[in-house]
């Protein structure tokens, strides 16, 4: 299938990378089918562009990537919901926030994504938890400094 993007304009978009979010997302509810779209071959960071409206795109990548002590139990009806048998193409993404200011991007660890990679199917689960912020810094606040052309 082409599609027109507002960011990588004209591509083929693979059926094996087409999502379903039955509810849609939380802001974005009308909008059920997205793909996941790689940016660059070695890159972490994806785009969720929406099929339906092509000026609705998200950045993604793994949570696991910024922050390793990551972690959330996914109850059992989530489970159910997407038909995930274990870990078994099971995905875990958050939609990244990035400013002009790199030093100043986030990521919403507060509603990660929860892909089946087996069947397309995908849910933005939000959950209960002070531990996590929709807008959690990427980097730590002494890995700016190093990090992003400051410091010497």
């Amino acid at each position: 299938m082409k599609m027109e993007t507002s960011w990588l304009g004209e591509i083929e978009i693979p059926q094996e990378a087409i999502l379903r979010f039955e509810l849609g997302l939380p802001g974005f509810e009308n909008l059920r089918s997205f793909a996941l779209i790689q940016m660059e071959e070695e890159s972490d960071i994806r785009i969720l562009q929406s099929l339906e409206e092509r000026h609705i795109s998200f950045l993604v990548g793994s949570p696991f990537l910024f922050h390793p002590e990551y972690e959330f139990d996914l109850p059992e009806p989530v489970q159910e919901e997407l038909e995930l048998k274990g870990e078994e193409g099971l995905e875990i993404l958050a939609i990244l926030n990035v400013p002009g200011d790199l030093s100043k991007a986030t990521i919403n660890l507060l509603a990660p994504l929860i892909l089946n990679k087996n069947n397309g199917k995908a849910k933005q689960y939000i959950l209960r938890s002070n531990e996590y912020s929709p807008r959690h810094p990427i980097m730590k606040p002494d890995q700016v400094s190093t990090n992003i052309g400051g410091g010497e």
